[in-house]
């Protein structure tokens, strides 16, 4: 039985073309997530091109809004129920419109995903899911069925930005805020389990896998302008996990960043200069860029 020549060859697997060799990566899908005041939003701004910034909590664009790159549609003024009519369809808040009359547009920010979860919990509560005899929910006491229709539409909400965005070949960045530690007993003891993004335990794995980066952003207590960025799980934080940088060494390090400087200002990290390179490499890992910062004990 001959065996197919791969290189050169024009393969088909069924509607879809079989391609072989090296392919430069084309777009992003990041999860930045932290705890408030940490740059989640300035570094966002950072990612290719021009930007619309999807901005659905209050005054969550103000460190940005200054800059030439971006545009912002500030969906956070919207009624609960007018902001889930928009973004539970097939083409969330006319997105995919957008996108084909505004070819310069190259990434798409969601800022913040613990929004929209807090909003699609209130629209939850306001339809009564989960709701029976003697039960009403509440925003104080929502129920598991509201918590698991506000997963619902939450999930329904990205997988839509990521449909969109694929489709158009451009970026899109998620910003999630830090949640309150996970305990646990042990010998008596409570102690901290983890640290995870605020948006809910099972939304976290349902969505955590459809994207290709997910990093935490911290502050550094020592040296004021500089965090640090964690591309796998540390100091009791996860999830993380990154398709553009290698696993080996340490999974943190200092980000050399400065919201007061340009972009292209002397050392600065950014996200568009980190996928040009993994683009330059066609999607070999990159090595973890920076000076490494881990220390014994630190939290």
């Amino acid at each position: 039985m001959k065996k197919p020549k791969i290189n050169g060859a024009k393969l088909q697997l069924g509607p879809v073309s079989v391609t072989s060799g090296a392919e430069a990566p084309s777009r992003m899908a990041i999860l930045l997530w932290g705890p408030a005041t940490c740059g989640k939003t300035t570094f966002a701004a950072t990612a290719p091109g021009d930007k619309l910034w999807l901005s659905f909590g209050d005054q969550e664009h103000v460190s940005v809004m200054h800059r030439k790159d971006v545009l912002v549609a500030n969906l956070s003024e919207m009624s609960v129920s007018d902001l889930f009519k928009h973004a539970q369809s097939d083409n969330p808040f006319g997105l995919d419109t957008f996108l084909s009359e505004n070819e310069n547009v190259e990434t798409i920010v969601a800022d913040s995903m613990t929004a929209i979860a807090f909003r699609a919990l209130q629209h939850s509560v306001t339809k009564g899911i989960g709701g029976g005899k003697g039960f009403t929910p509440s925003m104080e006491s929502p129920g598991v069925g509201a918590y698991g229709g506000r997963n619902a539409i939450v999930l329904e909400v990205v997988t839509g930005l990521l449909r969109v965005t694929a489709k158009h070949g451009v970026h899109i960045i998620l910003t999630a805020h830090e949640g309150d530690p996970i305990n646990r007993i042990e010998n008596g003891k409570e102690l901290i389990d983890y640290i995870s993004i605020m948006l809910g335990g099972q939304l976290v794995n349902n969505m955590t896998w459809r994207l290709s980066e997910i990093c935490i952003c911290r502050k550094r207590r020592t040296v004021i302008g500089n965090g640090r960025i964690a591309l796998r799980a540390t100091r009791l934080r996860k999830p993380m996990k990154t398709r553009m940088f290698t696993s080996k060494g340490d999974p943190e390090f200092i980000l050399s960043y400065d919201a007061d400087l340009p972009d292209d200002a002397k050392s600065q990290m950014t996200i568009a200069g980190w996928f040009d390179a993994w683009r330059s490499t066609n999607g070999v890992k990159l090595a973890v860029p920076g000076v490494s910062h881990t220390k014994k004990g630190s939290k």
